[in-house]
């Protein structure tokens, strides 16, 4: 793999929501969020509501090559979730987005569309295709990625199952007066 150029990109903003790169101190804000089981109930993992399952799963975020962002509602200046890049391949031109997770008083709006929207449209800046990796059983984050014009690519196991998306397929307005 070449120069990664994702590593550079530290701080991600839309009107409503800034990405900041995940710290050590985001632990317990996004613990508050990720501690209610609602979050991870379509989840292959259901208990990571749990402090210990949380842990873990946080520390693969500090670790991951590619950033991996705290998700703060700028107007509330309130810490509401978090999101990744991972899985880059230069030579495919591909990238994958996922391990997110935003507090459920945000289901429904557009903070999942907003956030998707800016993420993507950096992602597309240097790569061809973005891979979405969910728990099949997952209803909810599959119909969002398939709204935004993801395709079902193929499972990988029983708790894993890919969509992709192109610029070309996707429904989301890059350009956006969102970012």
């Amino acid at each position: 793999m070449s120069e990664n150029p994702f590593q550079q990109l530290k701080v991600l903003r839309s009107k409503q929501f800034e990405l900041c790169q995940l710290e050590h101190t985001d632990f317990e804000p996004l613990f508050s969020v990720a501690s209610n089981p609602k979050v991870w109930e379509q989840h292959p993992e259901q208990d990571r509501w749990k402090r210990d399952k949380f842990q873990r799963f946080f520390d693969g975020a500090l670790e991951n090559s590619l950033p991996s962002y705290t998700i703060i509602d700028r107007e509330q200046s309130l810490i509401i979730g978090s999101s990744r890049y991972y899985d880059y391949h230069s030579d495919r031109s591909v990238v994958s987005i996922g391990y997110t997770f935003i507090d459920p008083s945000y289901w429904g709006t557009s903070a999942n569309t907003e956030i998707k929207t800016i993420m993507l449209a950096v992602a597309f800046k240097f790569v061809d295709t973005v891979c979405f990796d969910i728990g099949p059983n997952n209803f909810r984050s599959r119909r969002a990625v398939e709204k935004i014009g993801a395709s079902f690519s193929h499972a990988v196991d029983e708790n894993k199952v890919v969509y992709v998306l192109t610029a070309n397929s996707c429904r989301l307005d890059l350009e956006s007066d969102l970012l």
